[in-house]
């Protein structure tokens, strides 16, 4: 894999000081709002700006330990008691049935500190991720202030907010939230399901998006969010994710919001979830490495039901959003993707060639289309190569046509000599008829280009299409 460093370097993993979410049953944040129990108190502090060693900022990284800087981060947690604070209500007190926030916060302010310290920081850019930095905090609440166990609550939440993390959204957050039962002699704190949720917020790009012809020649501002629950990567996989994110809307052009959102889900999907997730299977073991080096390469061969991917898989929200034609709305869609691999799913082809799926390498530099076309895991033959020649000149078509739409709604818009009647405007009228008549001259030809253009893709399509 490209993108990522090997995530089965020995220093790559947490140490068992940190009790892995995978040790927990794994859910998806649908699932682990069905378990969990009406709240009846909660204690949160949101929002706590703090900063610390957490991977790439909106200008990457290079995974060169020395070179990782702090960034701000804002730091939330929530805590639902099993009881009321009802004798803290009662005597107006801090009492024993309820908590008070200054403890959440200087635990928070410590763990994060300690986070940042030279003697807990080990030489992996694996570490340096908001993943880590949320196992860290968990682990001081519930092995140092003893404060998120079962016997005192029975789900948390812990959030950190990187608003520096991009440069054109709002940031991008990681949540981790923990259903606790009561404290056992085999599981002292309790915690038994955990869901983990990346999110994009608000990354705001000028694109080509609409079907009327002036939103084929301007751009407009479409505001994504994208959510990832069932989040699995250790690492600063989330840089990557917005960046195919930015590429993708910056390079479309697509007529619907519908179009748009699945292109994205499916290329975060295809370049940045699969071979990670494959990569982290792989890594477990030597010998869970050879079990995947037997599987076949062909994805519908694969027992997936039988191995651990599908409980691993993600799914993808992808929410869009753009001005209205209209001052009184806002044009907006909503999907779900899941990206388990499963026969009867719509995006089980996705897994083609799983193998050897590869992310980007960072800096993430020139066109994402011709990456994609170029690192296909079947190999670019010339028949690929003329597909993607195609696609361009198609874009190029669709421009000149544009154009030529706009100068026919220039002509009929101006108007004609006959509405003319005083003698003085006839110098300019007649400049005005030259200007429009080489105007009409230049749409008659750029219509002629383009049917040729035309002509040509359908030939050159047909031609790529018969050969074996």
């Amino acid at each position: 894999m490209d993108s990522q460093v090997d995530p089965s370097h020995p220093s790559a993993a947490p140490s068992e000081n940190y009790p892995p979410i995978s040790n927990m049953t794994t859910m998806s944040r649908w699932e682990l709002l069905k378990a969990r129990e009406e709240p009846v108190a909660v204690i949160e502090i949101k929002d706590l700006q703090v900063e610390a060693f957490i991977g790439a900022d909106a200008w990457g990284w290079d995974w060169d330990v020395k070179n990782c800087q702090s960034q701000p981060i804002l730091v939330s947690m929530s805590l639902s008691l099993r009881q009321p604070f009802s004798t803290a209500s009662e005597k107006d007190d801090l009492t024993e049935d309820t908590i008070h926030y200054g403890r959440l916060r200087s635990g928070i302010i410590e763990s994060v500190s300690n986070f940042n310290s030279p003697q807990f920081n080990p030489m992996s850019p694996m570490y340096f991720c908001p993943g880590v930095l949320i196992l860290h905090i968990a682990e001081y609440f519930s092995q140092v202030a003893r404060l998120t166990t079962g016997k005192y609550i029975n789900w948390s939440s812990y959030k950190v907010m990187l608003p520096k993390s991009s440069l054109f959204g709002a940031g991008i957050s990681l949540t981790v939230e923990t259903l606790y039962n009561a404290p056992s002699l085999k599981n002292k704190n309790g915690a038994w399901g955990a869901a983990c949720t990346l999110r994009v917020h608000d990354l705001t790009v000028p694109i080509i998006i609409g079907m009327l012809d002036k939103e084929r020649v301007r751009k407009q501002n479409v505001v994504a969010n994208v959510e990832i629950d069932r989040y699995q990567s250790i690492g600063d996989l989330h840089w990557d994710i917005e960046q195919m994110i930015l590429r993708t809307m910056e390079e479309s052009s697509f007529q619907t919001l519908e179009a748009l959102a699945e292109q994205i889900g499916k290329r975060v999907t295809r370049h940045i979830l699969i071979p990670n997730l494959i990569a982290k299977v792989r890594s477990e073991s030597a010998k869970a490495n050879n079990k995947w080096e037997s599987y076949s390469d062909d994805y519908k061969m694969v027992p997936w039901k039988k191995t651990e991917i599908i409980n691993l898989c993600s799914t993808i929200k992808i929410k869009l959003e753009k001005p209205g034609i209209y001052i009184d709305t806002t044009p907006g869609v909503e999907m779900t993707m899941d990206i388990r691999p499963l026969p009867n799913s719509p995006y089980f082809s996705l897994w083609k060639g799983y193998k050897r799926l590869s992310t980007p390498k960072r800096p993430f530099e020139g066109s994402l289309n011709e990456w994609i076309a170029k690192n296909s895991p079947e190999g670019m033959t010339e028949g690929d190569s003329t597909m993607l020649d195609l696609a361009q000149q198609m874009e190029a078509f669709q421009a000149s046509l544009a154009e030529s739409r706009r100068f026919t709604s220039e002509v009929i818009s101006r108007p004609s000599s006959s509405s003319k009647s005083i003698p003085g405007g006839l110098k300019n009228e007649e400049s005005g008829l030259a200007d429009l008549q080489r105007k009409m001259e230049s749409f008659q030809a750029g219509f002629a280009q383009s049917k040729k253009n035309t002509d040509e893709i359908n030939a050159q399509a047909q031609s790529s299409h018969s050969k074996p």
